[in-house]
């Protein structure tokens, strides 16, 4: 289990990277994550921008260097897309069930990175200058993600029959294993504001993501080489993974620096 949740990071890396690869191949926003008005000025220069934003994100927590920085970026840049384009259109219309996905996606993917940037803080040298506002940051994310499990129990509830056809044909017990999710989300969410049990809850909470990117975004991704959002909504299932893992993490990190700070004080 070690070996896979410090993986964390990683997954969440590729994930952008892939963000940004599939904008740049697609000449265009993702289509169910960042819906930018057509009518908006430059619109292709942003969207090459953020694209290059991604993949300079995903750069940097992949080699040497601050990769703290290029975490809390990506989580920057998604908290940015969730604050000027999804919540003004989710406030505008809060009773359509189809715009809460998108805005709690990019909450979460945000949420993800700064509780990465706070792991890769704690977890190297350190920097006197991040160290608090990025565990800070790193604490609230923990809870914005939870409620983003929260909304996504809600509406797997909602939408069970829908949520059923996407499981693939030759899994049995469909119905069961819909319930299973929604009780994965519900439980996973209590855990994360609670603090009970929150190393097992994520790293639970992050094999259940992996196995939907192996068996069920994989397969549909590779059969469908140009269709964008296969594609995203792999790359949305692998970077929750990683963040999931990464709080795993992360719990280990607080708790050894409890400890520390005993002794210290003793």
């Amino acid at each position: 289990m070690k070996k896979l949740t410090e993986l964390g990071p990683i997954f969440y890396a590729i994930a952008v990277a892939g963000f940004g690869v599939n904008q740049l191949l697609a000449q265009d926003f993702l289509t169910g994550l960042f819906p930018v008005p057509a009518g908006l000025p430059l619109r292709q220069v942003w969207m090459i921008l953020s694209s290059l934003v991604f993949l300079l994100a995903a750069v940097g927590m992949l080699f040497p260097g601050r990769k703290y920085l290029a975490a809390a970026l990506a989580g920057t840049s998604f908290f940015v897309f969730f604050l000027l384009l999804h919540l003004p259109k989710l406030l505008g219309d809060l009773y359509n069930p189809v715009v809460w996905t998108p805005p709690f996606e990019a909450l979460m993917l945000g949420s993800g990175g700064f509780v990465i940037a706070a792991y890769l803080v704690n977890s190297g040298p350190g920097d006197a200058r991040w160290d608090k506002p990025l565990n800070i940051m790193g604490l609230v994310s923990q809870y914005l993600f939870a409620v983003g499990l929260v909304v996504f129990a809600v509406l797997h509830i909602k939408y069970n029959d829908y949520i059923q056809t996407l499981i693939p044909a030759w899994m049995p017990g469909h119905v069961f294993l819909s319930y299973v999710v929604i009780a994965a989300f519900l439980l996973s969410a209590l855990s994360f504001f609670t603090g009970l049990k929150l190393s097992l809850a994520s790293a639970l909470l992050g094999i259940m993501f992996l196995l939907w990117v192996l068996l069920l975004h994989g397969p549909r991704a590779i059969g469908k080489l140009t269709a964008e959002p296969e594609w995203s909504s792999l790359f949305v299932a692998l970077a929750v993974c990683g963040a999931a893992f990464t709080i795993c993490r992360q719990t280990r990190v607080w708790a050894r620096q409890r400890l520390e700070r005993g002794a210290f004080a003793n």
